[in-house]
């Protein structure tokens, strides 16, 4: 089956320009075109799977990285849709925060100084259902690091392509500042409460 990109209702942002949406979500686009194109390719290697041991190896660590780029990013751009919104303080998720984090205020520096950990990768918020908590991790490449089976609740990319448009390569700090700034945090309840309400 072949995956077809999504379209991204996206608003003009504050401190990340339209150029740079435009280009991220072309490389988006290429995650999933490469993902498909990898997928075909891999039933015709495998029918001599010992002569092309080494073609599928590659082809199947390529496609997971592939995946992993497109799924993180429909979760990334998504949470742009709308325009910024604050966190509800009556929402589960706020409660969920001051229960681990004493407040938002807290737990914001904390996913930035995750996502300022050296070299491109994802700053990643989970909920583990079975422990009744937020778990907070980076994702050096976008299929490795992951908290195995934890659905995602927020998601943010530190790849340099996010932001080397806008602050060049030292403006990590002043582009998630940004991503904050355009968070739509009603979008990140919502994904919080279904995540919640299937337990």
């Amino acid at each position: 089956m072949d995956y077809t990109a999504k379209t991204f209702n996206i608003p003009e942002l504050e401190g990340i320009s339209s150029k740079s949406v435009e280009d991220h979500i072309g490389l988006y686009q290429g995650y999933v075109k490469n993902f498909n194109a990898i997928s075909k390719k891999i039933p015709e290697y495998a029918q001599d799977s010992e002569a092309n041991a080494h073609a599928l190896s590659e082809l199947i660590r390529r496609r997971s990285f592939e995946f992993g780029g497109m799924r993180l990013h429909e979760l990334y751009f998504t949470q742009f849709e709308g325009g910024a919104k604050a966190l509800n303080p009556e929402s589960a998720l706020a409660k969920q925060f001051e229960k681990e984090y004493m407040k938002l205020e807290h737990f914001e520096p904390y996913f930035k100084s995750i996502g300022n950990m050296r070299g491109p990768g994802w700053a990643i918020l989970y909920w583990d259902a079975e422990g009744q908590q937020l778990l907070a991790g980076f994702s050096g490449e976008q299929h490795q690091g992951h908290f195995v089976t934890l659905p995602i609740v927020l998601a943010l990319d530190v790849w340099e392509h996010a932001f080397l448009l806008d602050y060049g390569t030292q403006g990590k700090g002043k582009y998630m500042d940004a991503f904050f700034k355009n968070l739509n945090w009603s979008l990140v309840e919502e994904r919080f409460e279904k995540l919640t309400r299937t337990q």
